[in-house]
C-alpha cells in the first residue's frame, strides 16, 4: 500500500467512499500520519505489503519502533494498529492479518459492522488441531456441531452462519482462499433424524427439492434404515433404489427401537409417500389376512361381477360378526344364525337379517357361483306386514 498516495485520497475534499468503513477520514489520515513519527521519514517514502505490515507491527505487543508514541500501551496501540490493516484492506482488497480468524473478523466488521464478528472466535475452540477454515463442509461442520457441549453449540453454528454470509461479501473477495469451498448451510436440529443420519448426496438432493410428504418422510426412514442395516452409511441410492429398499421396514415398529414417534401406521404413510415419488410403480406390501376374511373378499368381488353391486353393502351386516367367530360365507350354518340373530337388537338385528337374506337370494340363484357361499339356504323366514282392513 503506498501509504503516502493513501494519505492523500483521505485529505483531499472528497475522500473515496471505499475507505471510509475504516472510519472518518480526518481520524484515518491522522492515523498515517503517525507513521512519520514512528519510522522517521516522510510519508512519501512509505509503502508496505502486507507482510511488511504484519511484521512490522505485530499484534500481541507494541514494537520496539512505536514504542515513542504509544509507549507500553497496548489497547492504544492496538486501537492504531486496526486503522492501519483496515486502510491495507480498502485500499487494496487483500488482508495483511497472518492470522485467518482475524482476518476474516476484520472483513465482517467492515462489510457488516457490529459485534457480529465475536462469534468467528468459537472456531479457534470448535475446530479439531490442524484443521483450517477452509477445509469445513456441511458434513464436517455436522460431526463437529455434535462432539460439542450445549453451551457451545449455538456460538459454532453462529459462525457458520457468517462464514456463509462472507462468501458474498464484496470484501472477501480476495479472500475466497480463506473461506470454505462452499455454502455449508444451516445445521439440523439436534433433535431431527437428518443431525443423527445426514443424507447421503443423492437423497440429498431429492431432499432439498422435496414437495412436504416427501421431506417429511425421508430423514426417518432413512435413519431406520441405517439403524436396521438395511442400509448401510456408505451407501448412495437414488430415491427409486431407496423406496424399493424401504419396503423392508413394513413391518417394522419404531417403538422396538428406541422411537416413541412416529408410530408404525405414521411409519407406514412414509413408506408409501417415498414410493408414490418415484417413476417405477409401487406397490405397498399387504398383510397376509385369514381366509375366513379373504373369503368374504371374494364373495364381494364375485357379487361385482354378477351385477350385484346394489346388495354388497347389506352382506357387511353378517360378515362383521362372522369375521368375530373367524367364519367364512360357506361356513355359516342355520344354528350360528339363529343364535346371533337373537344376541342381537334394533339396527343391528335388523342389518344381520337383510344381509342373511342376500345370501339366501345369491344361493338360489343358479347362476352364481356357490363355492363361495354357504351350502343350503339358511331358514330365515322374512317378516311381511299384514295389510290394513
Amino acid at each position: 500500500m503506498d501509504i503516502n498516495r493513501t494519505y492523500e485520497a483521505l485529505t483531499s475534499p472528497t475522500p473515496p467512499t471505499h475507505l471510509l468503513p475504516a472510519g472518518p477520514p480526518f481520524a484515518t489520515a491522522s492515523a498515517l500520519a503517525l507513521l512519520i513519527r514512528i519510522e522517521g521519514v516522510p510519508l512519501l517514502a512509505l509503502s508496505y505489503s502486507a507482510k511488511d505490515l504484519e511484521t512490522r507491527f505485530p499484534h500481541v505487543m507494541v514494537p520496539a519502533c512505536a514504542r515513542k508514541v504509544f509507549k507500553l500501551e497496548l489497547s492504544r496501540y492496538r486501537a492504531w494498529r486496526r486503522t492501519l490493516f483496515d486502510l491495507y484492506l480498502l485500499e487494496t482488497g487483500s488482508l495483511a492479518d497472518r492470522d485467518v480468524i482475524a482476518g476474516l473478523k476484520r472483513i465482517a466488521r467492515l462489510q457488516f459492522g457490529g459485534r457480529i464478528v465475536e462469534k468467528l472466535n468459537i472456531l479457534r475452540h470448535a475446530l479439531p488441531d490442524k484443521m483450517e477454515i477452509k477445509e469445513l463442509s456441511s458434513a464436517s461442520a455436522l460431526q463437529i456441531d455434535q462432539r460439542l457441549a450445549g453451551d457451545i453449540r449455538p456460538p459454532f453454528r453462529a459462525a457458520l452462519a457468517l462464514l456463509d454470509r462472507l462468501q458474498d461479501a464484496p470484501l472477501a473477495a480476495g479472500s475466497r482462499h480463506l473461506l470454505p469451498t462452499g455454502i455449508i448451510g444451516r445445521l439440523p436440529a439436534p433433535s431431527g433424524h437428518l443431525y443423527h443420519a445426514p443424507l447421503p448426496p443423492l437423497l440429498g438432493a431429492v431432499y432439498s427439492e422435496a414437495p412436504p410428504l416427501l421431506r417429511a418422510a425421508v430423514p426417518f426412514v432413512y435413519r431406520l434404515s441405517l439403524i436396521t442395516g438395511i442400509i448401510s452409511p456408505d451407501q448412495d441410492p437414488s430415491l427409486d433404489a431407496f423406496a424399493r429398499t424401504c419396503l423392508a421396514l413394513w413391518g417394522v415398529d419404531p417403538a422396538d427401537h428406541g422411537f416413541r414417534r412416529p408410530s408404525q401406521v405414521a411409519l407406514k404413510a412414509y413408506i408409501r409417500n417415498i414410493g408414490h415419488s418415484v417413476e417405477t410403480p409401487f406397490g405397498a406390501p399387504r398383510r397376509k389376512q385369514p381366509e375366513f376374511v379373504d373369503a368374504w373378499s371374494d364373495l364381494r368381488e364375485q357379487m361385482r361381477a354378477h351385477g350385484k353391486d346394489a346388495v354388497i353393502q347389506r352382506t357387511w351386516g353378517v360378515s362383521r360378526y362372522a369375521i368375530l367367530n373367524e367364519l367364512s360365507p360357506a361356513q355359516l350354518t342355520a344354528e350360528w344364525v339363529h343364535e346371533t340373530m337373537h344376541s342381537l337388537a334394533g339396527h343391528d338385528r335388523n342389518a344381520f337379517r337383510s344381509g342373511i337374506f342376500v345370501l339366501n337370494d345369491l344361493i338360489e340363484d343358479v347362476s352364481f357361483p356357490d363355492d363361495v357361499l354357504p351350502p343350503e339356504v339358511i331358514g330365515l323366514v322374512r317378516e311381511r306386514k299384514q295389510p290394513q282392513p
